[in-house]
């Protein structure tokens, strides 16, 4: 779930990105403007954050290590809240245009909630990590 995640926010990024050098305001690409710029660099921060704590995550369970279920438990709950916040800003830097159909950020947006709520909901997850640093 937590790559699953990762990739939607992926995809949330690479459909900004190519709006935001296509849309123009003011004459000029929209990537030009700081606040457009600074949400790409948020979120590509936050992508490459959760990939690495997912491939980190994949390497510690193959090793049978007992922090390994923790850090399922991270992995889930930080990639599900990161896109969570990526397709919000996917939609902002669309603007109307992230609610309709024919843009892709648009269910992007409706999946992302959903990462966040099955196979655990982000509240559980903290449970079982909150449990874990409190054990013992």
């Amino acid at each position: 779930m937590a790559a699953q995640a990762v990739g939607m926010a992926q995809g949330c990024l690479d459909q900004s990105v190519e709006y935001a050098k296509m849309r123009k305001q003011f004459g000029q690409p929209i990537s030009n403007f700081q606040a457009i710029s600074f949400m790409l660099a948020d979120m590509a921060t936050e992508i490459e954050a959760a990939r690495q704590l997912v491939y980190h995550t994949a390497v510690v369970s193959d090793t049978d290590d007992p922090e390994s279920t923790k850090l399922c438990s991270m992995s889930k709950y930080y990639a599900a809240e990161m896109c969570n916040r990526c397709a919000y800003k996917a939609v902002q830097i669309h603007g109307g245009y992230g609610f309709m159909k024919e843009y892709p950020v648009e269910r992007f947006y409706r999946d992302a909630r959903i990462a966040s709520l099955y196979e655990g909901t982000s509240q559980v997850q903290q449970i079982v990590i909150s449990r874990s640093l409190l054990k013992g």
